[in-house]
């Protein structure tokens, strides 16, 4: 009888595992857990102008079906220069929705762009069971890209700015096939790797335990391991120019992270800008015109910008390739 107990008692274990495995599953990956109205409060006052601009802006509700026939949707903006081939598409972060980038559409829409905002699948007005921390939702991107160019013209150019989880998403589409219309990345507060961040966040440290049975779960139902959602992999394989900023008391994204992923970067042209006293996705909240010269002075390489959005220097700045945080 005693290997019955045995047998018994490992069979209770496994269920055991599985059944917190699963429960943090749905508490980190499903949509249901995901939908809300946004992380952004709207009415504080530095979204309040760019909230206000985006409620008068003209746009549209467009969609389209991803490569699983999930229905997407992404809110576009028209370009206030109507002769612009130009289009930013913008990719929030984990458990937000696409009107929280209001402030970096008016960003990009005053500098003559296009914009394109999708809610990620899982979250806003996307369809979706479930969220996958970039690993299908660079899939989606790629149809969004695909979209853009059907519909406005196969020689526009684009730019990809994602926050967080975003800009995860938008470098490892960066590793795929990508049109050779898409000219720049701008990734604010990336993860190197979906374990990394999905280590930090869970509390108590004991769960981590239990990170190998969501990964069995995720592969079962998804046909995706965590282990496959790997950012720093995908940037040594990328080329397009690439702007990094994050905040250097960022706890969820430690900076050392996006350090390795300029470093790993085969991009000619690529930067780190490190914002003294930002935690996670604050850059542009804490150091506005920093981050937005910093960027200047890369798109004006690859897009055609108002003469007056580009500020003179006595000296070109030199093409960075990443800078080393202190």
């Amino acid at each position: 009888m005693a290997w019955e107990f045995w047998v018994l008692l490992g069979a209770l274990a496994v269920i055991l595992y599985l059944t917190v495995s699963y429960f943090i599953y749905r508490k980190a990956f499903r949509s249901d857990k995901l939908r809300g109205d946004g992380l952004v409060d709207q009415t504080s006052a530095f979204f309040a102008p760019s909230w206000t601009w985006f409620l008068n802006s003209p746009k549209e509700t467009v969609s389209i079906r991803a490569y699983d026939n999930v229905q997407l949707h992404a809110v576009y903006i028209a370009s206030i220069d109507q002769k612009s081939t130009q289009t930013a598409i913008l990719c929030h972060g984990y458990g937000s929705v696409n009107t929280d980038m209001a402030v970096i559409a008016k960003m990009y829409s005053d500098l003559g762009f296009r914009i394109l905002m999708p809610d990620a699948r899982g979250h806003g007005l996307s369809k979706g069971a479930f969220t996958s921390f970039g690993h299908y939702e660079r899939y989606d991107l790629k149809r969004w890209i695909q979209y853009l160019l059907r519909t406005y013209g196969s020689t526009d150019s684009f730019l990809l700015h994602g926050v967080s989880m975003g800009a995860a998403t938008v470098i490892l589409a960066s590793a795929m096939d990508l049109p050779a219309n898409v000219k720049m990345v701008v990734a604010d507060s990336p993860f190197i790797h979906a374990l990394s961040v999905l280590s930090r966040s869970l509390r108590p440290k004991l769960l981590l335990l239990f990170l190998p049975g969501v990964s069995l779960i995720t592969l079962y139902l998804h046909r995706f391991a965590l282990g496959q959602i790997n950012v720093l992999k995908a940037a040594k394989s990328s080329h397009l120019p690439l702007f990094v900023f994050h905040g250097d008391k960022d706890e969820i994204c430690p900076l050392r992270e996006a350090k390795r992923l300029v470093d790993a970067s085969k991009a000619d042209v690529k930067e780190l800008y490190p914002v003294p006293g930002a935690k996670h996705a604050e850059g542009y909240i804490l150091d506005k015109p920093g981050v937005e010269s910093h960027l200047l002075d890369h798109l004006k390489n690859y897009f055609q910008l108002p003469k007056n959005a580009i500020p003179k220097k006595d000296t070109k700045p030199e093409k960075s390739k990443g800078t080393n945080p202190s």
